[in-house]
């Protein structure tokens, strides 16, 4: 149900980024401060808007639609889901996962076999709608109306940090923006270190 929405709608999503500059751009500032040099996979990859300005090598993603659009931003794409990556192990410096874990049918065989397949000190940088916050609770609010959102389910930081530890993670840093209600977001958003009050919300863990 959920890919079939956005294999229907593929260029209204990525059309989004284009409207809301402003949280995107604040969006990928906090990313910036995160994201590591190496061979990286994005899952949940959509349309690339992530995996290209960070020279992510490849994506996947379940969305037929979605892929062809993000392999006219050169990314090697494969249609796939996060809980059964056809990677073998050990084979990526970093993943990276972008408001993605609120779609998945399960968390954490996606943590699993990001596990598995990143190697020794390898990189999980994963951003995510801090449930919590403001923005949080106005996407939850109108999550009913949103044909993207509507089977979403957003989590809070604190539960996130909790699955990384159980499923072997070390978590090493992250960053917080996006702070007010969505009307007021402007290109002046703050970024701050931690994860406890901003909207959007980026984890940095280690595989040791």
């Amino acid at each position: 149900m959920k890919s079939k929405i956005f294999d229907q709608s593929g260029q209204e999503y990525d059309k989004w980024y284009e409207e809301n500059e402003s949280v995107y751009k604040a969006e990928l500032n906090a990313v910036r401060e995160l994201i590591s040099p190496g061979k990286g996979l994005e899952i949940g990859v959509g349309t690339g808007r992530f995996a290209q300005p960070f020279h992510v090598e490849f994506g996947i993603d379940p969305s037929l639609n979605m892929l062809r659009l993000s392999k006219k931003r050169n990314i090697s794409v494969v249609q796939g889901k996060g809980e059964e990556l056809p990677f073998k192990k050990e084979s990526f410096h970093f993943i990276l996962i972008m408001v993605t874990l609120c779609f998945v049918d399960d968390v954490v065989e996606v943590l699993k076999e990001s596990m598995r397949t990143l190697k020794k000190n390898g990189l999980l940088i994963m951003g995510l709608i801090n449930k919590n916050s403001p923005l949080g609770k106005d996407y939850e609010k109108s999550r009913q109306q949103s044909k993207f959102y509507k089977h979403a389910h957003f989590f809070s930081p604190e539960k996130i940090l909790k699955l990384l530890k159980e499923s072997g993670f070390t978590f090493i840093d992250s960053r917080q923006t996006l702070f007010r209600s969505p009307g007021k977001i402007n290109d002046g958003e703050t970024l701050k270190k931690g994860y406890n009050k901003g909207g959007f919300v980026v984890l940095k863990a280690k595989k040791v």
